[in-house]
């Protein structure tokens, strides 16, 4: 059982995390076709499926973690978002990037925000989520 800080730091965490997500899945979401055109330019096949499977990652992932519902896949979609967009930004690059930190802040950003959905992965919402209100 955890404490009412503990839920507070939980909660306050959740809504940093989709802070970061939000206005950018928004935009995403606003300029559709122009996000699932820059895919295509990156030989992604089905960019347009790929772009929907994204954006909906992106706008919808952070609507839940404010909520709190569904931790586990909440922070599991949102993981896998954030390693796609490394894998599409830097491309096979991305491991060779890890080993030079003065290069690439970005890279270790990222690690550090699926660090931070790994551990809302393993807590869980806390107690002021629609989880718990079940």
């Amino acid at each position: 059982m955890l404490s009412r800080s503990e839920d507070a730091a939980l909660l306050l965490g959740r809504l940093l995390i989709a802070a970061l997500y939000l206005p950018s899945g928004y935009n995403r979401l606003m300029s559709f076709s122009s996000f699932a055109g820059s895919l295509a330019a990156k030989g992604i096949p089905y960019s347009e499926i790929v772009a929907g499977v994204l954006v909906a990652a992106e706008f919808l992932g952070p609507v839940a973690l404010i909520i709190g519902l569904w931790p586990r896949w909440t922070a599991l979609a949102l993981i896998g978002f954030t390693a796609t967009m490394l894998w599409l930004a830097h491309g096979p690059s991305i491991g060779t990037l890890v080993f030079r930190p003065r290069q690439n802040v970005e890279v270790f950003q990222n690690l550090a925000i699926v660090g931070g959905l790994l551990l809302y992965f393993a807590c869980g919402p806390g107690m002021w989520s629609r989880t718990h209100l079940r």
